[in-house]
């Protein structure tokens, strides 16, 4: 039976215990804001594997192992990146500590002051309603497929490395945001505006996933990396004012509080940057020839024909 904290406790016991639970998922939502140390691209959880195809093989068989091995690079950079992301916090400094300061007295003040009020001023609003169920799709898995199909055919039709690269980012991100969105709705446990139940009701693990919110959370992340590979001040902001209007929407339908809605911009953004970061990274290290072995020093190289794990003393 899930405890419910503002069920069995008293009212200023509940906003006391609500507000430190809103910090706790702050520091969950800031871990990637400031990447502290530099990112070795031998920083990979699993082992690497190098495709070797044999003389013999036709292009079906070579064109299925490039595809396996780049899926299997692509998942062993996400489940990397995503745990050096969990990690960071170990490795911040000033400037990391400051940022999550910041945001959690902002989100701490919209619980209190904010929240409640946004949501009586948005809901007569037919109009704003609408607005709502036009937008939100920008945030979900259709707005997400479109937008990296759009940079993946690009890329792949006119050979764009960089829309290619744009598209890889956004898989890897998105995949990233919604691990850290899942945690933190059941951490958190906050209670959705049409429950009744306001805006300070958190019961943490009982399946309520108001906080934070994950469509705004990802359209804030698709913006993040658009915007970091694509950094003029149109693209800027063309980006976050379609992910800002996703996040309004939420609020709009009264799925959402609006410390929700800030919590995921801080998030999406947060995770996206580290994302970029955590491959460019890599990327240089790998053209510089100084990522030749993964940190565990074994690799894995497998062919149509033999597989081996090689094991670096």
């Amino acid at each position: 039976m899930p405890l419910r904290l503002c069920d069995s406790l008293a009212d200023s016991t509940c906003e006391v215990i609500g507000a430190r639970l809103a910090i706790a998922l702050l520091a969950i939502g800031l871990i990637a804001v400031t990447p502290a140390r530099p990112v070795s691209a031998q920083e990979l959880l699993l082992p690497e594997w190098d495709y070797e195809p044999a003389v013999e093989d036709s292009s079906l068989r070579r064109g299925l192992g490039r595809s396996a091995d780049a899926s299997y690079d692509f998942a062993n950079d996400t489940i990397s990146d995503t745990w050096f992301i969990a990690r960071s916090p170990v490795d911040w400094r000033a400037r990391g500590w400051l940022t999550l300061g910041a945001v959690a007295g902002i989100t701490t003040g919209m619980i209190y002051l904010v929240d409640e009020r946004v949501r009586d001023a948005a809901r007569p609003s037919e109009a704003f309603e609408d607005f709502g169920h036009g937008i939100r799709y920008l945030g979900t898995g259709p707005g997400l497929a479109a937008l990296t199909g759009g940079f993946a055919a690009a890329g792949y039709l006119f050979d764009r490395p960089k829309e290619r690269e744009t598209a890889r980012l956004l898989l890897e991100a998105s995949a990233a945001g919604y691990v850290f969105t899942l945690s933190g709705k059941y951490i958190m446990g906050r209670s959705r505006p049409g429950t009744g139940r306001g805006a300070r009701h958190f019961s943490p693990f009982s399946g309520s996933l108001s906080m934070p919110s994950g469509e705004a959370t990802s359209a804030f992340v698709m913006a993040g990396v658009i915007t970091s590979q694509y950094p003029a001040w149109p693209v800027q902001l063309s980006a976050y004012s379609l992910a800002t209007a996703v996040g309004a929407g939420r609020i709009a339908l009264d799925g959402h509080w609006s410390s929700d809605v800030f919590l995921s911009a801080a998030l999406g953004v947060a995770v996206s940057k580290a994302v970029v970061h955590f491959n460019r990274k890599r990327a240089a290290q790998r053209a510089d020839g100084r990522a030749a072995e993964p940190a565990a020093r074994h690799f894995v190289q497998l062919s149509t024909r033999a597989f081996r794990w090689t094991y670096r003393f």
